[in-house]
């Protein structure tokens, strides 16, 4: 009996030492992975300058950027599952309500590849749509001990001590493009946080990210539907997505 519990004993010590303070999210490393600098420099900002009017409504695909690991040890990769898709699609619904757009979907092409804006927009058009939101996400997760876990060397405090805390943060963002033209919108960002408390065996950092995921992608389809209506009510002038 000796053995296993001076293992047991070691680990939790292992757990209480190995994420002692709160480091924070590294927000610039997770701009770098959404390139959010350059797209927030492009795009069409003002629609009045735009030549003909805007004539809603459109059809309107999505299409979710998959990356690969990011590499930094913050960072985490934001899977997108099928609830978050259908999520997504439910937050823009009102945009069909409205009749500003006549359908939505989401875009699955395998050919495509991340980054390449020209051909998102070709599979757009393959499949009927007149403008193309491509939405992208990244995470990051800082795992830190509170002020009860001095009870974790206690052994059974590893498992009943709320001494853990496991915070998420999801940036996401929604760069809305014409299929059969230039145009692009301004770039929408959204952030989505979380935090789970509980003891070290039990806190999951995978579930603090996908709450994350649903506030990010919440407040994602709220900018999006809200941009919509600002152009529709306020400028004459998005045809171009026609």
């Amino acid at each position: 009996m000796r053995q296993p519990f001076t293992l047991a004993f070691g680990l939790t010590v292992a757990l209480s030492a190995g994420c002692a303070g709160s480091q924070g999210f590294d927000r610039s490393a997770m701009t770098d992975v959404l390139h959010i600098a350059s797209a927030s420099d492009s795009g069409s900002r003002d629609p009045s300058t735009q030549n003909s009017a805007f004539s809603p409504p459109v059809r309107l695909a999505v299409f979710f950027i998959d990356h690969e690991s990011p590499n930094h040890q913050s960072l985490r990769k934001v899977e997108w599952l099928s609830a978050d898709r259908e999520q997504l699609l439910q937050g823009l619904a009102s945009l069909r309500d409205q009749k500003l757009v006549t359908d939505i979907f989401v875009l699955m092409d395998s050919t495509v590849q991340e980054g390449n804006t020209v051909g998102i927009r070709q599979a757009g058009a393959r499949y009927g749509a007149d403008a193309v939101l491509i939405v992208d996400a990244t995470g990051a997760i800082d795992r830190y001990n509170n002020r009860y876990a001095w009870l974790y060397p206690t052994l059974i405090g590893a498992y009943l001590a709320p001494g853990t805390e496991s915070a998420a943060l999801v940036i996401a963002t929604g760069s809305l493009w014409a299929v059969h033209s230039d145009w692009q919108a301004p770039t929408q960002t959204a952030e989505g946080l979380s935090t789970i408390v509980g003891s070290a065996v039990f806190v999951e950092d995978s579930a603090a990210l996908q709450e994350a995921k649903e506030h990010a992608i919440q407040a994602l389809s709220t900018n999006i539907v809200e941009q919509f209506q600002l152009w529709v009510h306020e400028s004459p002038a998005l045809s171009l997505l026609r």
